[in-house]
């Protein structure tokens, strides 16, 4: 798969503390730093440089865009479902699919912006260990450098977030690297690739998402890797083919989860 054409960039009036940030930052992601329009949109210049997205440098941190919008990090749903969860004791599919418990160590494969592994990071606590996978260069720099530097008035979701480990690889690539049990769990949602609407938050984003498709190879190394794997679908019958014989889901919801034990 191509990877997505992206350069730094900063916002316009910075001060050289941000532009020499932006070279630093193009510099580890080996990508080109370039100047921001005086007169121009952020549309021309993904044109004249033939680019999929700008990383851009600002005052709050790394923002991302693409045609389809601007997105400068946040855990999106994933904090309402934290805020559920903690505060109200309330139920999460997500959670009652992936059975954890404090000291377990989880592996997404899917991280996207980490509104999943929010949830699995409070259900581990500081014993346990969540890693997330991104295999986008440049959303796996705003995921990593954001549950880093998220700014909240809840520390303890703060907290959550910050120990997540985001790191920078194809999940199929990954799961041929780990020994057996090194994980308690592993999770997969490809729905990430597919929005369930046009609004949805995720939308700036996708263009920019690595579209690795799940196969069943990848199950059975996850099952290598975990006694449990959870896989978010939205029918049933997908779920099926990936050999899940448990579902988790609700009649208010349109997704369900499936679940593979290791036998």
């Amino acid at each position: 798969m191509e990877a997505v054409k992206f350069a730094v960039t900063c916002n316009k009036n910075d001060n050289r503390i941000l532009k020499k940030q932006a070279r630093a930052w193009a510099l580890q992601l080996q990508v080109p730093y370039v100047k921001r329009y005086d007169n121009g949109s952020l549309d021309a210049m993904l044109s004249d440089y033939h680019l999929d997205a700008l990383l851009i440098a600002g005052k709050k941190g790394p923002q991302l865009y693409s045609r389809e919008g601007m997105m400068l990090y946040h855990p999106g749903l994933g904090k309402v479902r934290w805020q559920r969860v903690v505060q109200r004791n309330e139920n999460d599919n997500f959670l009652t699919a992936m059975h954890l418990s404090p000291g377990q160590r989880v592996l997404d494969c899917t991280v996207g912006l980490a509104a999943d592994a929010l949830l699995a990071s409070h259900a581990v606590g500081e014993t346990g260990k969540v890693v997330g996978l991104e295999a986008s260069l440049p959303l796996w720099f705003l995921t990593s450098r954001g549950v880093i530097s998220y700014k909240s008035q809840i520390p303890e979701l703060v907290q959550d977030l910050q120990r997540i480990e985001i790191i920078h690889a194809e999940a199929s690539a990954f799961l041929k690297t780990l020994p057996e049990n090194s994980f308690d769990a592993v999770y997969f949602d490809p729905m990430f690739r597919q929005p369930v609407r046009k609004s949805s938050e995720m939308v700036p984003l996708r263009p920019l998402a690595f579209p690795e498709p799940l196969t069943l190879e990848m199950v059975e190394l996850a099952l290598k890797a975990a006694p449990r794997v959870v896989i978010k679908e939205r029918s049933v019958e997908i779920l099926q083919e990936y050999g899940c014989t448990e579902f988790v889901g609700s009649k208010y919801s349109a997704v369900r989860f499936g679940i593979r034990k290791r036998q």
